[in-house]
């Protein structure tokens, strides 16, 4: 199976992404699935006592239409709602670190999240995704067949948290250099993507230096094709100084001059 997911940003910049496995997405799903229960069970109870029925009771037709109803819909809304409101994160994936996105690496939207959880019907027969763990394994990525309708992948999420959250949420990069030196032309026109991105790239420590510098000269090459920006010297002398003085200045512009309750974080040299 194929371990990673890589997708590249409008910036030019690849962007790898540990693909989760059976083995985290079960333990997230057993989260999720006792959440559903507690829900349905709440459901349930709020009926037994408006209705007047109690549990010695044998259930009426009506009853068993509801509780058919209420099983079916409850654990689609579930997913939906919670993947929509956190950028394709249910209770269980945010606790295991995981996250749904498409296959441009974007967060998913409703309508991939309804295909995905309608159709996760089918994932679960016989029982406990047994459909959908065979297609897990027989294709080169594992993914269930929601998945596949949708067009998506559950990854692991902690560099999209860095792209998300921006603003110094990720690990601190480390520095060759302390100072952000004389200002960059066109710099203004940056903002919070850019600054994930590059906090992104100079936190990574699995990067060798020699693939180090030939990402840094593809972003500057990218960001010079924002209208104003100009940078200092010659691109391919020293891309990575570039992008470590646009990250500090950046930083001092968009976080050590952010109003006071945001706290920054010095970048490490």
């Amino acid at each position: 199976m194929l371990q990673r997911f890589e997708y590249r940003t409008p910036e030019s910049v690849t962007v790898s992404q540990p693909v989760a496995g059976i083995g985290s997405r079960g333990l997230a799903a057993v989260v999720d699935t006792v959440v559903i229960l507690l829900i349905i069970l709440a459901f349930l109870a709020g009926a037994v006592a408006v209705s007047g029925y109690t549990l010695n009771a044998a259930p009426a037709g009506g009853a068993l239409i509801i509780l058919v109803v209420v099983a079916s819909v409850v654990p689609v809304a579930y997913y939906v709602l919670w993947e929509v409101a956190t950028r394709g994160r249910s209770l269980g994936k945010a606790i295991f670190g995981l996250r749904v996105v498409d296959r441009s690496g974007a967060p998913l939207t409703a309508a991939d999240s309804l295909v995905r959880n309608l159709i996760r019907i089918l994932d679960f027969l016989p029982f406990l995704y047994g459909i959908g763990v065979v297609a897990m394994f027989a294709g080169s990525r594992p993914r269930r067949l929601g998945d596949l309708a949708a067009g998506t992948i559950v990854v692991h999420d902690r560099g999209l948290r860095r792209l998300e959250r921006g603003l110094g949420a990720g690990p601190i990069p480390r520095l060759r250099r302390t100072d952000p030196g004389p200002p960059i032309s066109g710099a203004e026109a940056c903002g919070r993507r850019e600054l994930s991105l590059l906090e992104d790239l100079l936190a990574r420590p699995e990067l060798s230096p020699r693939r180090r510098q030939e990402v840094s000269l593809e972003l500057v090459r990218a960001l010079e094709r924002r209208p104003g920006v100009v940078w200092p010297g010659p691109l391919d002398r020293d891309p990575l100084d570039l992008l470590e003085r646009l990250y500090l200045q950046l930083r001092q512009r968009l976080i050590e001059s952010a109003p006071a309750g945001e706290p920054a974080r010095p970048a490490e040299p």
